[in-house]
This record gives C-alpha cells, structure tokens and sequence, in this order.
C-alpha cells in the first residue's frame, strides 16, 4: 500500500510547533518511530516535542542517552504547557484506548491530528490518516516519510528506526520479514546504524528481575486443545517476588508459541491499578486483531492485544473460551 505524504508535507510547510507521541507501554517500534519522526521534523526547522504517557522502558534508555527527548506527560509536561503546539503526530496507534492518560487531552487538542500507523484495527481519532497495513513498522512509514520528504536521515533517525523494524519483526524472523524489510535495513545501517550495537543493547542487558520474571513466566505455561492453545500469566505478586517491572514482559509472549504444535499463544499481565493486559499470537492464520476487538483490543492478523477490566480469574477463561471457539474446539 502507496501512502500520498502531500497531507503531512503540507502540514510541515503550514506549522512550526509540533508535538510527536505513541502509545502506552512504549515498545521498539513506538519510541524507535518516534525518534525517528522528531528527527525529520527538527531537520525541516520545526519545533518538536516528544510527549509519551508513559515512561521509556530501562531497555530502551539508549534511544535517549541524556534523558530530554521523551517527555512524560502528567509529570514533567502538563497540558498547559502544550498549549503553545499546533500539530499531534501520533505514531503506531490507531485506537483511543492505546493513548492512557493523554486521551482526554488528545481529545481536547486544538490543533491539526495526523496519524502514522500499520495496524488493522482504527477508531476515529479525528485526525489524518496516513496508513498502511502492510508495512512491518511505523519505523518503516517514518522512513518512507523521510525519503518523499526528501530528509536525510541521520546516525541518531537510523539507530531509533532500525530499533523499531527490528523489534516489530522479532528481529526479521517474523512473516512480516520481507525482502523490501531487509532493504531498508541495510539502508539504515548505511545512515549509520549499528546493528550489531543495537542488539546488544536490547538483548545483552537483563537485568536479573527480568531473567527471574522468565522463569516465572515459563514456570506459569500450560496447554488446552491438546497443545494447540497454549498461555501464560504475571501476576503482581510475581513483579513483587523477582523484583521485576511490567516493562519487563515484553516480548515474553514469544515464549507461548515457541512450543511444537502450538497455534495460538496467549500473556495474561495483571496490572499495577488493576486490569489485565493480554497479547495473543497465532501460528494458524487465526486473525488475533478480529478476535480480539470482542474484548476492545486490536492489532495485526498475527499478532494483538487487549486491556481487560476484570480481574484474572474472570479475564482468562472468558478469553480461552472465545479462542477455543475460534479453534473449533
């Protein structure tokens, strides 16, 4: 899918203050895309901010080695100090429930909406929509946006946007690897990029509370439909007892369809104020986005997740029963 970039081209041409953000529990592809767009605009003169509602996991403080580039909406930045910004960009989201605490300013925000996403699912945000569903990344949009706009991307842009297709494509062994994938890769890595570098500094640096919160997941994992569903679940009991943080679940998932003959995964995270965070994965061609907008969530055919209000007890088997239907078991 073609993205016309006309609408942002114009925008930049029109405004001077921009503010860029991405969704709650930033991953790879949010904050990657974000540095990565803050640096396109900063290079076509613009004053930029990026504001995150939530804080940059530990495993990430490498896209922002001196701690100013993301801002923490509701501590260091307050609405009133966006007061002053005429245009939202918001990165790899599509849905008001990824936006947490910002929504309500979102919703309030005065000035001109873009939004730059690759998800299936898309609520109305009233903003302009620049999509494509089949792109593995925003990091990937962020660079096409880059070369129609005809900015050069820097070391810094080519570090955060090669974090982000990386991390969006399990580090190119998911189905949305693509030869056009490997492509771009290198074009980053040419910008600058060390891939080697950024591996290391996303995979070699655990700390132990998320080695132990491994264990506990792993410990967790069981089985229906004769190995065919398999799920794990974090409770906060586990964060308190390997001295872990919800950050540190990311990509544990991955560990539930790691197994033979699984075909759809399943993460159950209980939330500090309460709630459940889910991800489901599936290795079947079961569309997780469609199964899992029942439950308000969204995300790709492959992979997707979901906030629950209700408790665990509740949250999973209403969950496991949708699947086990969907599975036609």
């Amino acid at each position: 899918m073609s993205i016309d970039w006309t609408p942002l081209s114009s925008l930049i041409e029109t405004y001077d203050k921009f503010v860029v953000t991405s969704h709650v529990r930033p991953d790879g592809d949010a904050l990657g895309s974000t540095l990565g767009m803050v640096g396109l605009l900063r290079q076509k003169g613009k004053d930029v901010r990026a504001v995150m509602t939530s804080r940059t996991p530990p495993r990430y403080d490498f896209l922002d080695p001196d701690g100013t580039l993301f801002e923490h909406f509701g501590t260091a930045v307050t609405p009133a100090d966006l007061a002053d910004r005429e245009v939202l960009v918001i990165l790899d989201l599509s849905a008001w429930s990824q936006l947490g605490e910002m929504a309500d300013w979102v919703r309030s925000f005065p000035g001109k909406r873009v939004v730059i996403d690759h998800h299936v699912s898309q609520d109305d945000l009233g903003a302009i929509f620049l999509k494509d569903t089949t792109a593995e990344a925003a990091g990937t949009l962020v660079t096409r946006a880059a070369h129609a706009l005809k900015v050069p991307i820097t070391p810094e842009m080519a570090m955060g946007l090669l974090t982000a297709i990386a991390m969006d494509t399990g580090w190119f062994h998911h189905p949305n690897t693509t030869p056009q994938t490997l492509r771009t890769v290198a074009e980053l890595i040419e910008a600058g990029a060390k891939i080697d570098e950024i591996y290391r500094l996303l995979s070699e640096r655990n700390s132990l509370g998320r080695l132990k919160l491994m264990g506990e997941t792993l410990t967790s994992l069981q089985t229906e439909l004769n190995g065919r569903i398999a799920y794990a679940s974090v409770t906060r009991e586990d964060f308190e007892r390997t001295g872990s943080i919800p950050p540190d679940t990311e990509d544990l998932v991955d560990f539930t369809v790691s197994i033979r003959g699984v075909e759809v995964g399943m993460l159950f995270i209980e939330q500090p104020r309460g709630g459940i965070k889910m991800s489901i994965r599936s290795r079947n061609g079961l569309d997780c986005a469609k199964l899992i907008s029942a439950f308000g969530g969204g995300g790709h055919k492959a992979a997707a997740g979901a906030t629950l209000p209700d408790p665990l007890s509740e949250s999973l088997p209403k969950v496991l029963a949708t699947v086990k239907a969907a599975l036609g078991g």
